[in-house]
């Protein structure tokens, strides 16, 4: 049998991330230069239905049963090996390796089940179609998430940028023009799980002050939206400031990220926010092209190099 190669990109949230999870719309950009890459490989000597996950990220090597059960490579196998009715798994390594940062708010979780669940298929002789796999993605999200949106799994899988709500159909969307992004590591980990479960005490705790910003936040993505399509870098910009007052305001940013957007701010940055689930994780920063060597410069240095920018171009939408 032959190696088989998979990847998936990362993704970011331009809009709406946390409102997502509350009925409310968010707009998702795919991140196509950020990639995890699964390499199914078939150890014939190996005893059967042995399958082995190596990463070097991740730093482990060994039997797939030792990984977490949370982890989206775990379900993803379990999940793809049960949707194919496979009864004997024939042994493999999984060999992972990956460019886009890990557990930093760009959707790494929904990544790796996504690559990893359209290399095993493959490698069995039946490779998932998109919806199928954007299914399991969301499944082993659940796992991981405990109650995520459904948006990361769903900007993954179709790589492209999109406006999405729950129960509603996916939205694809066509940027009217190109729009450049610096995005930036805080260098803080927080668990998305737990700043999803924080919001939803807060709304039950305290609905006439959380309710009320969700809805704004909500009215922002599609303004983002509108500006996206007409590519209006201006409007477009106003709607990402104010989207970060608000998460701010519900206290999902943190000192490390405000610094970010300032210091991305003051380098010329037309707008400023963090991506993904909060209190640390990633910046990312509107920019011109004018700007875009300079706000670069400044949060690489901020974030000890681990800054990097990305392209939203035109792209046909999906039949």
């Amino acid at each position: 049998m032959p190696v088989i190669s998979q990847s998936a990109c990362g993704k970011a949230i331009l809009l709406g991330e946390h409102a997502v999870v509350h009925a409310q719309p968010a707009i998702a950009i795919p991140l196509s230069s950020k990639r995890v890459t699964v390499n199914v490989e078939p150890q014939i000597v190996a005893s059967q239905g042995k399958i082995r996950v190596k990463s070097a990220l991740m730093n482990f090597d060994d039997d797939l049963a030792n990984l977490p059960e949370n982890h989206p490579i775990f379900q993803a196998v379990l999940l793809t090996l049960a949707e194919l009715k496979i009864q004997q798994t024939p042994s493999c390594t999984l060999r992972v390796s990956s460019t886009l940062p890990l557990s930093s708010g760009l959707g790494s979780s929904a990544t790796l089940a996504v690559a990893t669940t359209r290399a095993l298929s493959e490698f069995l002789g039946h490779p998932l179609d998109l919806e199928t796999v954007n299914r399991i993605a969301f499944e082993c999200e659940i796992h991981v998430h405990g109650k995520p949106s459904g948006i990361d799994n769903t900007v993954v899988t179709y790589e492209r940028p999109i406006l999405f709500q729950k129960g509603q159909q996916i939205d694809f969307l066509q940027p009217g023009s190109t729009f450049l992004f610096v995005l930036a590591d805080s260098n803080v980990r927080k668990s998305t799980k737990d700043n999803v479960t924080q919001l939803a005490w807060a709304l039950q705790e305290n609905p006439a002050f959380v309710q009320p910003k969700l809805e704004e936040i909500g009215r922002l993505v599609f303004e983002g939206k509108q500006a996206l399509i007409d590519g209006n870098t201006d409007y477009l910009a106003k709607a990402i400031n104010c989207n970060q007052k608000i998460l701010e305001s519900l206290k999902l940013s943190c000192p490390e990220m405000d610094n970010l957007v300032e210091k991305a701010i003051q380098a010329g940055a037309l707008a400023a926010k963090l991506t993904g689930g909060g209190k640390g994780g990633h910046l990312l920063a509107l920019v011109e092209e004018r700007s875009l060597e300079a706000v670069l410069a400044a949060l690489q240095a901020e974030s000890g190099g681990k800054a990097f920018f990305t392209t939203l171009q035109p792209v046909e939408k999906p039949e």
